[in-house]
């Protein structure tokens, strides 16, 4: 007699929520304060924002909209002077999701 074995598929993983993310950084960027070690908080939290949307795959032109204005909002903002790293691997991970999104629908016509 054979033993069964049931097969259990593992839970996908959460997408990240890059309208959320975005939306908590315009928080972060927006905020003022005149406590140093809130506003080194507050850099400490953009840097991981910006981080945290440049992972995020977009799965969406939507969602490739929103890091891409991102971009563009901050490259406008002079406080940093040029693209900082978290901006360009921003910017790169946009790249990307362009060129992903934009082969898929050649690879379904392929198919």
């Amino acid at each position: 007699m054979s033993q069964v074995i049931p097969f259990r598929t593992a839970p996908a993983a959460p997408q990240p929520d890059i309208a959320a993310l975005s939306a908590r950084l315009i928080q972060v960027e927006t905020a003022e304060t005149a406590d140093e070690d809130l506003l080194d908080l507050l850099v400490e939290a953009e840097g991981r924002a910006i981080t945290a949307l440049a992972k995020a795959p977009a799965g969406t032109l939507a969602e490739v909209m929103v890091k891409l204005a991102t971009v563009v909002r901050r490259a406008g903002d002079e406080r940093d002077g040029p693209l900082s790293t978290g901006k360009l691997s921003l910017l790169r991970s946009t790249m990307r999701d362009l060129q992903r999104l934009s082969a898929a629908p050649a690879a379904a016509v392929r198919a």
